[in-house]
């Protein structure tokens, strides 16, 4: 009795070392993935500070923002399931990322808002993508505005030639006397372009840029005020048709040495127009600091909500229009697999409220506009 006793006791022995190895290599496992989901939560929110100059892998962290959140729920999912709770307990500093994860996936519930008391400004922006998108894009792209009838039109990648060559573009210049335009020694190619309504008394650029990238200022009267809009189209990461196909082949197969070779290519390519696109902001941020006017910046920005280009802009005294208004995950570049929100609208918290944000999901280029209506306040 006393032997099988003994057997008892040495089989309830290694049960329970096996219980144990099984316990910690649960632990370990649950572990690991949550660690590294806790550091791309907390360095996307961080990207946000640093300027892609100082270092720039952490930017990759806002722009991959949209995947990392999708993957960090169902990590959450998972060890609710298993039972992960020193894990759960391990994500509790992502708490500080819930203001991005609005940025990028706002939930607006309220509707319209009314002032009737309030001069409105009602604003599109729109990459038009050099009306090459599509056949007799000038005309579509045309008739869409015209249908919405904006104050003010904020158009990048606008080639003159093209618009004026067309008859229902033709007709809509007529309606907007008034024009910024961004670089005449372009040769009518790729310009940013404003065109408004109401009187410009004062324009300029905002930021020289690089080639086609500009970003130039219109102060536009409304009644008794005097706003100064800025038209943006930061540099892009020139991703090409050649670029995506190079892309799309990586996940076919290719020999070590030749991905390499072509991540590096892409990442220096970013690396460059991440930094142009900082200077440019910062030439922006001066331009925003330098009038008493109220202010809208709005364009084609090339980068996403959770970034430093839109953290900088933003800043503490401006409001985002998908913010307030918009609902869920609004990308507004809309070539596969490039689904990004890289169009956005800014307005001064204390001088505006936004009645409305829409974003017309028409395919006549790489972008979708967006289409805003503001109030000044009183």
């Amino acid at each position: 009795m006393t032997h099988c006793q003994q057997q008892k006791e040495n089989s309830c022995g290694k049960w329970q070392k096996i219980k144990n190895v099984i316990s910690a290599l649960k632990g370990l496992i649950l572990t690991v993935p949550t660690v590294l989901v806790l550091l791309a939560m907390l360095g996307a929110w961080g990207c946000r500070f640093v300027a892609p100059s100082t270092f720039m892998p952490i930017a990759y962290l806002g722009l991959g923002f949209p995947i990392i959140l999708i993957c960090y729920l169902l990590w959450i999912s998972i060890l609710i399931i298993f039972g992960g709770k020193k894990q759960l307990l391990m994500l509790l500093p992502t708490v500080i990322c819930f203001p991005i994860m609005w940025d990028t996936f706002p939930i607006n519930i309220s509707g319209e808002e009314s002032h009737s008391d309030s001069t409105n400004i009602k604003l599109a922006t729109y990459n038009v993508c050099a009306f090459w998108q599509v056949a007799d894009a000038p005309n579509l792209i045309a008739e869409m505005l015209t249908q919405e009838d904006p104050d003010i039109i904020c158009l990048q990648e606008y080639i003159d030639f093209r618009a004026n060559s067309d008859p229902k573009f033709s007709a809509l210049l007529k309606k907007y006397p008034y024009s910024t335009v961004g670089d005449a020694s372009l040769d009518s190619y790729n310009r940013v372009v404003t065109l408004s309504k109401n009187k410009i008394v004062q324009s300029g650029m905002a930021s020289k840029g690089k080639g086609i990238n500009k970003a130039i200022y219109s102060d536009i009267v409304f009644g008794n005020d005097t706003i100064r809009i800025v038209n943006a189209h930061l540099a892009s990461n020139h991703i090409s048709r050649t670029d995506k196909e190079e892309i799309d082949s990586l996940s076919h197969g290719l020999k070590l040495d030749k991905t390499k070779e072509k991540i590096n290519t892409f990442s220096k390519k970013m690396k460059d127009n991440y930094i142009i696109r900082e200077q440019m902001v910062n030439d922006i941020d001066s331009v925003r600091s330098s009038t008493k006017l109220k202010m809208i910046i709005c364009g084609d920005f090339n980068d996403v909500p959770v970034s430093y280009v839109y953290n900088t802009l933003k800043g503490d005294v401006m409001s985002v229009a998908n913010e307030e208004k918009g609902w869920g995950y609004n990308y507004t570049f809309n070539e596969a697999p490039f689904f990004f929100s890289l169009d956005h609208v800014l307005y001064q918290t204390d001088k505006f409220d936004c009645i409305y944000i829409k974003r017309e999901k028409v395919l006549y280029s790489d972008h979708y506009p967006s289409i805003v209506q503001l109030s000044i306040k009183q």
